[in-house]
């Protein structure tokens, strides 16, 4: 399972790695940027945000002051609502 932050809301998926024939195991990061997702961290992630989330956050922290942790609150709220 996987958490997915997005501008809609925080949401847990189940993520299925590509086992194509000839598709190289070691580029799921590879697989996971080309879906417009970025990693929180490179081993073992369980969480990633979509470059929509990021693109908010960025637009909000540089024009309206918001703290990380505000604007994950407010994402949160979503998710309940």
């Amino acid at each position: 399972k996987m958490t997915i932050v997005h501008t809609e809301g925080i949401f847990t998926h189940e993520i299925s790695w590509c086992s194509c024939p000839g598709s190289d195991p070691m580029d799921w990061h590879l697989d996971l940027l080309r879906e417009r997702l970025f990693l929180a961290s490179i081993t073992k992630p369980k969480t990633a945000s979509t470059f929509d989330v990021l693109n908010h956050f960025l637009i909000d922290a540089l024009d309206c002051k918001t703290s990380a942790m505000s604007f994950y609150q407010k994402l949160k709220r979503f998710t309940n609502n």
